[in-house]
């Protein structure tokens, strides 16, 4: 009867269906993201996996925050800042740049510190957004990765001050992230805990890492691995020293043996 053989027709239709739509997709070339056109042989992506010839490798425009190419056809285009940076259409909804937005992500990062035993942190500590050329004035010298920066008022040895220097336009993860770096310089000063350069950029990179963790997105898993990957020999010699001691000792032995010291 048509009745019964109607469901096993319909069911053999899905399934022919399927396998054409994915038989055919395998047969497409993909198509470079910046120019459109078909890819043929060797090719690059970018952090997204977002696929294009090589060649535009140089002309290519990559996003300051998530490293994707910026493209009319991935990110609907993107804003270039006037300290030369380039941020992509995605990564602009999210930035921080209004005070309560602010706000909300200075709480947040001092909730996860608590977290794992770093208590204690002013709540009061103004934050400025500043650009990548007066951040590295303030810094003292040229940083091509400078996020952010701590001043600290040392006029005052019981009370000191701080200003906290963090670039503008950055997406809230991100900036969160930077803002825990800084948070936990200034635990360190506040505790008297002196460390070497090395050891305390590498702790403070821990607090960075550990809002990357929780978020647990792409756009996370992108900073932690180019964290695991950088070349530089304080701040990044400095983190994998200090995660590999994370991973040994956990949150609460390794912060009582820093503060021992």
């Amino acid at each position: 009867r048509m009745d019964r053989i109607l469901p096993y027709l319909i069911l053999f239709w899905l399934i022919f269906i399927t396998l054409g739509i994915c038989g055919k997709s395998d047969n497409v070339p993909p198509r470079c993201s910046i120019c459109l056109q078909v890819l043929k042989g060797e090719y690059s992506i970018d952090a997204w996996d977002n696929p294009f010839h090589s060649h535009h490798e140089k002309e290519g425009i990559f996003c300051h925050s998530c490293s994707r190419i910026i493209s009319q056809e991935i990110t609907h285009g993107g804003f270039r800042y006037t300290d030369g940076r380039h941020l992509c259409s995605l990564c602009q909804i999210s930035i921080v740049e209004h005070d309560s937005t602010i706000h909300a992500s200075y709480t947040s990062v001092i909730a996860q510190l608590r977290t794992i035993g770093i208590h204690n942190i002013p709540y009061n500590i103004p934050i400025e957004h500043i650009n990548l050329i007066d951040l590295n004035e303030k810094f003292g010298k040229s940083h091509g990765n400078l996020k952010g920066f701590t001043q600290t008022n040392r006029n005052h040895i019981s009370q000191p001050s701080y200003t906290i220097y963090i670039l503008f336009g950055l997406p809230r993860i991100e900036f969160e992230a930077v803002l825990a770096h800084e948070l936990v310089h200034i635990w360190l000063y506040n505790n008297q805990v002196n460390l070497q350069t090395e050891i305390e950029e590498g702790l403070c990179n821990l607090g960075s890492a550990l809002i990357y963790r929780n978020d647990g997105t792409h756009f996370s898993n992108i900073h932690l691995k180019a964290m695991d990957n950088d070349p530089h020999t304080i701040y990044g010699d400095g983190y994998r020293h200090m995660k590999t001691q994370l991973e040994k000792l956990g949150w609460v032995d390794l912060i009582k043996q820093l503060t021992e010291l």
